[in-house]
């Protein structure tokens, strides 16, 4: 008899505990907005990689052995590829330089160690991103997790750019940006619009949008070099 009293007893007090910690830590908004929009990086190159003629608007492009490529005419089209692989680093090199000057990271996204206390730092283009590595011995963690690797330099990237944006208006239409206002990644770089229907206006030539921000960045005074990924202590060290 008195097991058959204690166990209800049991159950309905776990029951009760139960109920107060699904209130005291509500569970989180899956259907929350992402924090920004993400789309490809521009093409970094203004010249086509076989002629070196100045890409125009009937420039090509195309894909070939998984790199995106715009050349001048459907002759040096046909030229990459048949030999993507002879091409493709030049625009690579081109990617990587783009996204060096704000790289958003002074430590490994792999072994968590500061970027130059191993020697130079391993540069890998990952989903179109580059992601920085202490040493060698890393490339290969780092090549099996490459969607993880590039969006935590992607988001590591927004937060940084964020907390200096220095426009206060759309890039497109000129109107003042609110708590409405679109966050889009272009590859590693932040364009802050006032609406979904700005960012349809950009999306097939960021370029010019991108230009702005980068202009409008350079005449703003520095805030600070990269960010960590390490963990701050409670002194917020």
């Amino acid at each position: 008899m008195i097991h058959r009293i204690l166990i209800p007893v049991a159950l309905a007090f776990a029951g009760a505990l139960s109920a107060q910690a699904d209130h005291a830590a509500p569970k989180a908004d899956t259907n929350a907005p992402p924090a920004f929009v993400q789309r490809p990086a521009p093409y970094p190159l203004t010249k086509c990689v076989v002629s070196g003629e100045t890409l125009d608007a009937d420039a090509v492009t195309f894909t070939a052995g998984g790199t995106t490529f715009r050349t001048c005419c459907e002759k040096c089209q046909a030229k990459v590829e048949r030999d993507p692989a002879a091409f493709a680093p030049k625009v690579e090199a081109a990617m990587q330089a783009a996204q060096l000057a704000h790289y958003p990271l002074k430590t490994c996204v792999i072994s968590g160690e500061e970027l130059g206390a191993m020697g130079k730092p391993v540069q890998l283009m990952l989903d179109g991103t580059l992601v920085q590595l202490c040493c060698k011995q890393c490339v290969k963690k780092a090549t099996a997790q490459a969607p993880q690797m590039a969006q935590k330099v992607v988001a590591a990237a927004h937060d940084a750019q964020r907390a200096s944006y220095p426009l206060d208006s759309c890039v497109v239409s000129g109107e003042k940006l609110d708590k409405d206002a679109v966050d889009v990644m272009f590859g590693t770089t932040l364009v802050r619009l006032c609406c979904e229907k700005c960012l349809a206006k950009i999306e097939k030539d960021p370029a010019a949008a991108i230009a702005k921000v980068e202009a409008a960045m350079a005449k703003k005074p520095s805030t600070g070099g990269a960010a960590s990924d390490k963990p701050k202590d409670a002194g917020g060290k």
